[in-house]
């Protein structure tokens, strides 16, 4: 059984060879493309493809802060929309200008508590801030999420900067 199984190998590939030397005009490169070897070969030396450019890298467009940010505080260990809190978005709402970018830089908890439950929570509340705007009208494409988890920069550790940023 082996044998005959070596034997219908060996005559695949003395086939294959057979049709690899019959058709010397086509080739196959490394990554399974057909090529035109007898096109390659007789190409005439001012029809020579000159060599690719390395593409240009355009410079990747960060977003900047503009300076403007209005602040949304939260009680500690919540992610509940206040009417302080709801009162301020609904102004981030009818004063942003019509495509506006907005990053929401959401803190939560102390340093004390576990890295996964602060981020936790700082992400729940910039989803929540980020809901709210969106029912109001804004853009939900063009609201960044960023859960920080502790303050480390002062300010109050339970909020939710609401930051405008330029094209």
């Amino acid at each position: 059984m082996t044998r005959s199984f070596a034997t219908v190998r060996t005559h695949a590939l003395a086939a294959l060879f057979l049709l690899a030397v019959a058709a010397p005009a086509a080739a196959q490169d490394d990554q399974g493309m057909n090529i035109n070897m007898d096109a390659l070969q007789h190409r005439p030396a001012d029809q020579a493809k000159p060599p690719a450019k390395p593409a240009e890298q355009t410079p990747k467009q960060h977003k900047t802060f503009t300076g403007k940010s209005v602040t949304v505080l939260f009680q500690p260990g919540s992610d509940a929309l206040d009417a302080a809190a709801t009162e301020r978005l609904d102004t981030v709402a009818a004063t942003a200008p019509h495509g506006q970018r907005l990053e929401l830089m959401a803190y939560a908890g102390t340093a004390k508590q576990s890295a996964s439950e602060t981020h936790r929570l700082a992400l729940k509340r910039a989803i929540a801030v980020r809901g709210y705007l969106m029912k109001k009208g804004m853009d939900g494409t063009r609201i960044s999420v960023r859960p920080q988890g502790p303050a480390a920069e002062g300010g109050a550790p339970e909020r939710v900067d609401v930051r405008y940023l330029a094209e």
